[in-house]
């Protein structure tokens, strides 16, 4: 059961801040299910506006260290915890960083609300339109907690999202520990997000979590082609928790399961900043979630750990 509901403590964690201003997704974009949680597919209001960042710092770029071959994996399991040098974190095989946040839920109590925001605005979907709610999102039993409440049959369907406070990453590694629902019917994602063609996903479609997972770079473009590939997992991602990540560097993004390269892709390669995000979602497509869930369908992160930059700030020793 959901305990601890969160309910955001200041103005500016009650609403989710998209990281652009109202977006309107390509209908083509939309037509493939994975619409953005930022953007809006067919005649829904769209998403509210928010401010730029104000700041003109300039990123550091990570240096262009080789990328480890899929069959030199590091700890089994686990990514190599980053090392610290000065005031950069080094990430094997991926470069230096100037920030770094750490949240693992199996210590947390209530949600970090200073670095981490609620979505709480609909989404323009179909067959099903969405809303993301603050009832969904908690933190128990040692995880944060996504719902998609079950036997939803009508719109909006009711989802769980959250993001970054910081919408200025520009490169980084992300580590998300996480455990896909059994029930079937939504959508678990792990996410770069700017907007329809600056974006990198992680995405598990629960129900048919024995396929695997979806390792996606949206299309740059309207004229391109998305680069994805779905890889079968090697254990049944219901019961365990694992950690799924992203590196996203200047020129290509990299995806590892349990610190082993699975999948790169070099072709629409983000380059704009953005937010990271974590969601739990279901519009009823055929071709992407299917119908709506059941029974509630929960997905459980027990650990987030971030090294990246930011456009608007050079970090601190």
């Amino acid at each position: 059961m959901l305990t601890s509901v969160i309910q955001a403590t200041r103005m500016e964690d009650a609403v989710a801040r998209p990281p652009d201003g109202a977006v309107r997704n390509s209908e083509d974009y939309c037509g493939t299910g994975c619409q953005s949680t930022f953007g809006s597919c067919g005649p829904s209001a769209p998403v509210s506006a928010s401010a730029s960042p104000a700041s003109t710092f300039s990123s550091r770029q990570p240096s262009a260290t080789p990328q480890p071959k899929a069959d030199e994996s590091a700890v089994s399991g686990k990514s190599l915890t980053p090392n610290k040098e000065g005031c950069m974190w080094v990430v094997d095989g991926a470069g230096s960083f100037t920030h770094s946040q750490i949240f693992d839920f199996s210590a947390l109590t209530s949600f970090p609300t200073n670095d981490l925001a609620i979505s709480t605005y609909p989404i323009g979907s179909s067959p099903y339109t969405q809303l993301y709610t603050t009832s969904n999102v908690a933190v128990s039993s040692g995880s944060l907690q996504l719902k998609v409440p079950g036997g939803q049959t009508a719109s909006p369907i009711l989802g769980a999202e959250i993001q970054t406070q910081d919408d200025d990453i520009l490169y980084g590694s992300v580590r998300t520990t996480m455990k896909a629902s059994n029930v079937a019917g939504t959508c678990h994602g792990a996410f770069f997000y700017k907007d329809d063609n600056q974006e990198v996903d992680i995405e598990i479609i629960t129900g048919d979590t024995w396929k695997g997972v979806h390792y996606t770079n949206q299309k740059a473009n309207p004229n391109s082609e998305p680069s994805t590939n779905q890889i079968a997992l090697p254990f049944d991602a219901t019961t365990v928790f694992q950690e799924y990540r992203i590196d996203w560097l200047p020129g290509g993004t990299y995806f590892y399961l349990g610190g082993k390269l699975q999948e790169s892709f070099t072709e629409n390669v983000p380059s704009t900043a953005g937010s990271w995000l974590w969601n739990n979602w279901s519009n009823g497509g055929p071709e992407w979630t299917g119908a709506p869930p059941l029974q509630d369908s929960i997905m459980e992160i027990s650990k987030i750990e971030m090294y990246y930059n930011r456009t608007s700030s050079a970090g601190t020793c």
